[in-house]
């Protein structure tokens, strides 16, 4: 298919790649307000366009590949050497009731899923050329036999139970790649039989579970309905899955589905990038391959709004492969899809999606997958991992020689663009030698999910959490964290420390979550207020160049417990050398569990970073050794990994004592800092914190001429020369002859305009967003800015000294 023109002739329209603009009328080439045409793209279909989506569709998933390429043959073997132990102890027995002894229910059905998942992977390694299964006449009739008694005990005979999710969702997609991987070895008729099992449970891709199919669910219906289309070689069903996948890209204004800022929710209030949006991406991918060159090839429109997600919506939250666990939802406490394996799985997605993008996009995708392979020194790309339900597909690894052989194509530098994703309270400030994410909440954006009796202790990792991540520490989140942190300090969270129940939520009922963006400096804001606690406080992140200062006050509670601000909560591996520095001096030499309180002017942790205090105050550490698994937050008794991890942590936090009635806290992290910098810092540092309290903070730099405050009360003093007549987040930059504002409604609450004012005089305005009105330019800067209707977007302005 041409990048510009589908084979069906459809002309390329603009998009609106910055808004939510872009009405569901066209996707994969169905025109829902052009009556007929599908009708006639059905009748226009024909054997050969079923063959090309089924072929197209087995191409995703192994594809062709040179088997005298080590890197690649050694995959297949090792992927060879797993499958032949699921082969060994697959029961073939006559009399059997189940398929694997430790996979033998009735009543819970990711069990079946976790079946036809086994089933899946022999008949892949059947399929695959240069594996030591491929071919064999006797794994064939073993998988046959398997698949049929499947298809007669539990699926497609039996009422839906549990979780409608395997039933509509998990299981079919395993058994469409089954029936494609063997479509020269299955008869019409056992294809048939999974065919009508999976219409049984998804008759209709626009809905699941009993209500209308929204982000990945909708993605994922859509592409197995499509599959059973061409297996089934009826247009009808193909048709039904353009339909309903046309709901899937314009931008969401609430709820599921992608935003222009860069997020990403499923279940209507959670950030899930790094989880269904990584599924959605996959299987999104997929379809647009198998349709390609055929009557339901996608526009070019359509693949152009793909490739701006990829750059929007999954890039700046991936780092050196790792995709951010703060954008991963429940998937964080899964063993097998840690933050390296689910970055690796996006990685491999998008070599693939390269293959259907004009070639500029393509370049710049397989460049910048290029320099993850070579930056992830945590997770070989290349190396058969066992662990993940959804393995890297061989035709990726193919893909992947073929990129990183390529001397024309660079390897990718790291993203150093920070965002501000207010639609799901996320922010990341990016610099050359680390990222720092926070993970926000409100009334909006809950702090986590549990369900399923998974992230039963994932109480704290939304509700102003702070995720380092440095290219010295590939694998601090991977390499055990989750089940041996204490999930009660999670980084730059405060909180009431009293004893939370598995998978209790407490209702958020703060409103404030965001932030502005100027020049890739980040202010950002987070109020604390609950349903079921009297917690309150204001919470701010000013990331300017490479330091974030980090401010806390008004922080009150009258439950009776004890409050605290955790400052770090590091994670340095097993038996963890990495020393504590107390303005200059070794501390905590010997692990130990007792808390000690220190008064640093600065802390530097080996291999982290520095930690200054400019006024002084208690600071309570702790260097432990700490237990825990995987299962003490997973409760589901489906693959388990039971094992006990042991980590050796640095903690440092700030006891606000019981029941604070003004709390306060004030610091300033130095991510990759070195201990003489840190010390530097300490002695003489160029940053002010000009406010404090619970009506407005702020803090300027002035090495930089940077400038930021966030109001939270109408009617607050000026502070780092900034003032607002209501509440909003401001950046201000003056330097070089140029003056920068940036500012926004971090509520997304307010209608009208906000006021405001930045001390010092501009000569002309150079340029302004629309919203945004120029009342004053000397003797103080003035502005008026429509934030109404604007979902906490940044509004910028730009003038001449």
């Amino acid at each position: 298919m041409s990048a510009e023109h589908s084979s069906r002739g459809i002309t390329r329209r603009s998009t609106l790649l910055a808004g939510a603009a872009l009405a569901p009328a066209w996707f994969l080439g169905t025109g829902l307000g052009a009556p007929g045409r599908a009708g006639a793209r059905a009748k226009a279909a024909t054997a050969a366009d079923f063959t090309t989506v089924r072929n197209q569709w087995r191409d995703t998933l192994i594809g062709s590949y040179d088997t005298a390429d080590p890197v690649i043959a050694g995959y297949v073997q090792d992927t060879a050497g797993t499958l032949s132990g699921l082969w060994s102890t697959l029961d073939t027995s006559a009399s059997r009731t189940y398929l694997w002894a430790d996979l033998d229910s009735s009543t819970v059905s990711a069990v079946q899923r976790d079946v036809v998942g086994r089933l899946r992977q022999l008949a892949l390694g059947y399929a695959s050329p240069g594996s030591s299964l491929s071919g064999d006449p006797q794994l064939l009739a073993d998988i046959r036999s398997a698949l049929d008694w499947f298809l007669a005990h539990k699926y497609g005979v039996t009422g839906q139970y549990d979780n409608w999710w395997d039933f509509q969702i998990g299981i079919p997609l395993a058994l469409n790649d089954i029936c494609v991987a063997l479509s020269a070895q299955l008869t019409a008729a056992e294809t048939a039989t999974a065919m009508a099992a999976i219409a049984r449970y998804l008759p209709d891709p626009s809905r699941v579970g009993g209500a209308t199919a929204t982000g990945a669910n909708l993605n994922w219906t859509c592409a197995i309905t499509t599959v059973r289309g061409a297996l089934s070689q009826d247009a009808g069903v193909i048709e039904s899955a353009m339909a309903a996948i046309a709901q899937l890209f314009p931008y969401s204004t609430s709820g599921d589905g992608f935003y222009p800022d860069g997020g990403f929710i499923q279940h209507k209030v959670y950030a899930y990038n790094g989880s269904y949006g990584v599924s959605l991406l996959q299987y999104l991918t997929y379809l647009l391959v198998a349709v390609q060159n055929t009557p339901w090839a996608a526009s070019a429109d359509q693949v152009q709004r793909v490739y701006t997600w990829t750059q929007a919506n999954y890039v700046p939250w991936i780092y050196r492969g790792a995709f951010m666990d703060m954008v991963r939802g429940r998937a964080l406490s899964r063993f097998y899809e840690t933050d390296h394996r689910i970055g690796r799985l996006t990685s491999a997605t998008l070599l693939q999606l390269a293959g259907v993008l004009p070639a500029g996009h393509a370049h710049t995708l397989r460049s910048q997958v290029k320099g993850w392979i070579t930056a992830d020194t945590y997770q070989d790309f290349f190396r058969y991992d066992p662990v993940p339900l959804e393995q890297v597909r061989v035709s990726s690894i193919a893909l992947g020689r073929a990129v990183v052989t390529d001397t024309g194509i660079p390897a990718g530098s790291e993203s150093t663009t920070s965002v501000v994703a207010t639609s799901m309270a996320r922010v990341v400030h990016r610099r050359p030698a680390f990222a720092f994410a926070i993970a926000m909440d409100s009334t909006l954006i809950k702090p986590y999910e549990s369900a399923n009796k998974e992230n039963l202790q994932g109480w704290y990792t939304g509700e102003g959490a702070a995720y380092l991540y440095l290219a010295t520490q590939p694998g601090h989140w991977t390499n055990g964290y989750w089940p041996a942190a204490d999930k009660y300090r999670v980084p730059g969270v405060t909180l009431d420390t009293k004893t939370l129940a598995l998978g209790t939520n407490r209702g958020s009922t703060n409103t404030w979550a965001g932030g502005a963006l100027l020049d890739g400096n980040v202010a950002a804001g987070m109020g604390l207020s609950f349903a079921v606690q009297t917690l309150k406080g204001r919470k701010s992140w000013f990331c300017i160049d490479d330091a974030v200062i980090c401010l806390g006050a008004g922080i009150t509670s009258t439950d009776g417990h004890t409050v605290e601000t955790v400052i770090e909560n590091r994670n340095t591996g097993p038996n963890g050398r990495s020393d504590v520095h107390v303005d200059g001096s070794v501390v905590l030499a010997t692990p130990s569990s007792t808390p000690t309180v220190f008064q640093p002017q600065w802390v530097y942790v080996d291999n982290l970073g520095g930690y200054v205090f400019p006024a002084g105050g208690h600071v309570t550490m702790v260097r432990e050794d700490r237990t825990g698994r995987w299962t003490d937050m997973d409760h589901r008794g489906v693959y388990d990994d039971t094992a006990a991890y042991t980590r050796r942590f640095v903690t440092m936090w700030v006891d606000h004592g019981i029941s604070p009635t003004a709390g306060s806290y004030r610091y300033i992290q130095l991510p990759a800092a070195t201990s003489a910098q840190t010390a530097a810092f300490a002695a003489s540092n160029d940053v002010t914190v000009a406010a404090n309290t619970a009506q407005v903070q702020a803090v300027s730099r002035s090495g930089s001429g940077v400038a930021m405050a966030n109001v939270w009360q109408a009617g607050a003093p000026k502070a780092a020369g900034i003032q607002v007549d209501r509440t909003a987040s401001v950046v201000t930059r003056r330097a070089d002859g140029k003056v920068g504002v940036a500012v926004s409604d971090p509520t997304q609450q307010l209608t009208g305009t906000v006021i405001v004012t930045v001390d010092g005089a501009v000569s002309a305005v150079t340029s302004a967003d629309p919203g945004v009105t120029v009342l004053a330019t000397t003797p103080n800067l003035r502005l008026a800015v429509d934030v109404g209707g604007a979902a906490g977007r940044t509004f910028t302005a730009r003038f001449t000294a």
